[in-house]
């Protein structure tokens, strides 16, 4: 096996977790939790105690694809020496990553101060700004994989 498959494993195991915890947050819990609790400080709560070890794995699987990413790059001859499609997915993948880090530092810790200060309505804004960046890094995902998928498979 070489060090490239290796990497590739790791890579796409990365955004599968990532991306698809994403999916679960945005499309089934967060819809479930509005209808179902009405509270926006039992809400809040409830998300931000799904939120920790959700950032916490994000922080493992986004270190996991700037590594591996930016190690395959290397392996390829630099960012110049990809095809196109490889360079739009690192380049769009680069950008996730960083909307990821802006979710957690802003977004995320304001919910977590808004909480411990009994602030529910500055909670839910925060839980809402993270639902739309993270929809926003969902809906990059899908060219992103696509161009990855049409780099490697042509």
């Amino acid at each position: 096996m070489s060090v490239l498959t290796v990497l590739q494993f790791f890579h796409i195991a990365a955004v599968v977790s990532w991306i698809g915890g994403i999916f679960l947050l945005d499309i089934f819990i967060v819809p479930v939790l509005r209808r179902n609790i009405a509270s926006e400080a039992e809400r809040s709560k409830l998300l931000y105690q799904i939120f920790r070890p959700f950032f916490a794995w994000v922080w493992v699987a986004g270190a996991a694809l700037v590594i591996t990413g930016y190690w395959m790059v290397y392996i390829y001859g630099g960012f110049t020496a990809l095809p196109t499609a490889m360079r739009i997915m690192v380049t769009l993948g680069t950008l996730m990553v960083m909307l990821a880090l802006f979710v957690f530092f802003v977004p995320f810790l304001r919910m977590g101060r808004a909480i411990a200060a009994a602030d529910w309505p500055l909670a839910a804004r925060a839980a809402g700004q993270i639902r739309l960046i993270s929809g926003i890094n969902l809906a990059l995902a899908i060219p992103a994989i696509l161009a990855g998928v049409w780099g490697i498979f042509g």
